[in-house]
């Protein structure tokens, strides 16, 4: 694969400087530190007209779910537990107990409802199928036929029933056909985190991690904001480990709407900012192209990649299905997203202090993040166009095309096979 990976490396150096983030950028608008936890609200920009004569035919998609409660009732299980001992040890300053009461009430509200779809995810979900629907009318027409699958996760079927019933209600006589099955996990949720793992564990990522970690905020400060006795902190609490949770849980806090507090005072801005990049890092080392782990994360996305090749040769060769709409993860979209190369999830540098300049895990896979790929014919030429959508935006593939975001499809297929067939795990 690393002839590849090469070839997306030349191509995106080209446009990686006007591309990069900035720091400024991130302290301006603090909700994108919220990473995976990002709330949906996509920057829509003006689509690229399609070249005279073509027109969609056929959409081949991938979506997360949408926003939900933090995935684990054990976090808000552990933050209350050690919020309410602490409080019994009269350990707490008058800002902890302050978050104690903010604490006790998201334990109140989210201990039964981990991991569920919130009203936020559902609506969502909604305005995506709204505006696919409005932008490419051709696939959604009379004879339109969609095949509809989603993971087994609750949350995700519920992002699936979400954004059906805004396509049924737009277009009522649509034929539809869905599943939602272990059959179909190994594609729509490939996940292979120990192989990852097991990648990572060398000298050279060990070493550009610790420089990454020690370019960052340490606990202490927030810490002794929280906690007056700093002999029971030694004995009873792990120090970054809460901190971690608690901001975890901060960056969650955008995608409820049922409440109307966070935790991000007990953050500056920069302490946002150095606990978003070590997410950050997380994202791109186990799911996408890191170079550290041979792209290993990234390659969990082949079978999927494989089902967007196939199901679009279906679809092309007249087996009448309009539209191949996928409903997953994060951990299924990111090394997706990774694999195809799109612009935004190559690094061109080891140095990972530098890496959120390139690659930002908000982009890729906020909450309800997807891939559309959108084909176009004409009847005037043979040539199958398509382009990609990440984020609803048009993004550019590793491959050369003067009239790009619009690709001959026969030149991605073989391009993309390439991929899959020097995949070495």
């Amino acid at each position: 694969m690393k002839q590849f990976a090469i070839l997306a490396l030349c191509l995106f150096s080209l446009s990686a400087l006007q591309a990069q983030t900035t720091k400024e950028e991130m302290l301006a608008s603090p909700l994108k530190m919220g990473g995976n936890n990002m709330a949906y609200n996509p920057e829509l920009k003006p689509q690229t007209p399609a070249p005279k004569g073509y027109t969609p035919f056929y959409i081949s998609h991938y979506g997360r779910h949408g926003s939900r409660y933090h995935y684990t009732a054990f976090d808000y299980i552990m933050l209350y537990n050690q919020m309410k001992a602490a409080d019994e040890a009269n350990a707490l300053t008058p800002r902890g107990k302050e978050l104690k009461k903010r604490v006790d009430a998201l334990y109140a509200d989210g201990r039964e409802r981990a991991g569920d779809l919130t009203q936020k995810g559902f609506e969502q979900h909604q305005g995506i199928a709204e505006r696919m629907v409005n932008s490419f009318p051709e696939v959604f027409g009379p004879n339109a036929y969609l095949d509809v699958k989603s993971s087994t996760s609750h949350r995700v079927i519920m992002s699936m029933d979400a954004f059906m019933q805004k396509v049924n209600s737009l277009r009522p006589n649509i034929k539809v056909k869905t599943e939602s099955s272990r059959r179909i996990m190994s594609y729509i949720n490939n996940e292979e985190r120990d192989s990852v793992s097991a990648k990572l564990r060398t000298d050279a990522y060990r070493a550009a991690n610790e420089k990454l970690n020690a370019s960052c905020s340490s606990s202490d400060r927030i810490i002794k904001e929280i906690f007056s006795d700093q002999n029971y902190v030694k004995e009873k609490v792990r120090a970054d480990q809460f901190v971690s949770k608690l901001f975890e849980i901060n960056c969650n806090m955008q995608d409820i709407s049922d409440l109307d507090f966070d935790f991000s005072d007990f953050f500056t801005p920069d302490e946002m900012f150095d606990r978003w990049q070590l997410s950050n890092l997380y994202w791109y080392a186990n799911f996408g192209n890191c170079t550290f782990a041979d792209n290993r994360g990234a390659k969990c996305a082949r079978n999927l990649l494989k089902n967007f090749l196939d199901e679009a040769d279906k679809a092309i060769a007249g087996n009448g299905v309009t539209a191949s709409l996928r409903f997953g993860h994060d951990t299924g979209l990111m090394p997706l997203a990774s694999l195809m190369q799109l612009e935004g999830t190559i690094c061109p540098t080891d140095d990972l202090t530098q890496l959120y300049k390139y690659v930002c895990d908000y982009k890729i896979v906020p909450m309800a993040g997807n891939l559309q790929m959108i084909f176009y014919r004409s009847p005037k030429s043979s040539d199958i166009l398509v382009k990609v959508l990440l984020n609803e935006r048009e993004v550019k593939l590793p491959l050369k095309s003067d009239i790009a975001p619009y690709y001959k499809w026969n030149e991605v297929e073989k391009y993309y096979r390439n991929v899959l067939d020097n995949i070495k795990l």
